[in-house]
């Protein structure tokens, strides 16, 4: 099967699951990030004749995509994508599991506050959910 530079533990049929968590790590320095992503997308489409919606069900950019992150996509930009490992973490049956999953991750990890010894932020994850933000780096 064809993840794209995704790498996991089990062989998987992307069609019988919603969504997984995935973690991006730099190679050298460990830094990483913690995000989630859809296998389809759902639309409606309008169409003549009909009061309801046509349901239109379209695979996602999963294969490529490098997280929603600005700085660690700059950096993939700059540096490579060989010089991160892409995991998926857990896959999800549900929009429901997929945000509640990436969230427990997200905080068992620390991911806003969790430094390494030389102070440097740990992970590339500045907000939880769009309401937890890190704090501004001191300059």
């Amino acid at each position: 099967m064809d993840y794209g530079h995704w790498t996991t533990e089990i062989d998987f049929e992307p069609s019988e699951w919603f969504g997984f968590v995935y973690k991006i790590i730099h190679i050298q320095t460990g830094r990483s990030y913690i995000g989630r992503k859809q296998f389809n997308f759902t639309n409606r489409k309008r169409v003549k004749g009909r009061k309801n919606r046509k349901k239109v069900i379209k695979e996602s950019d999963w294969k490529t995509y490098t997280g929603s992150c600005n700085e660690l996509n700059e950096e993939i930009t700059k540096i490579g994508k060989e010089c991160y490992k892409f995991v998926i973490a857990k896959l999800c049956k549900t929009k429901r599991e997929l945000g509640y999953t990436e969230t427990e991750l997200q905080i068992k990890n620390d991911v806003l506050t969790s430094k390494f010894p030389d102070g440097n932020r740990r992970y590339y994850n500045s907000n939880i959910m769009n309401r937890w933000f890190a704090e501004k780096e001191q300059t």
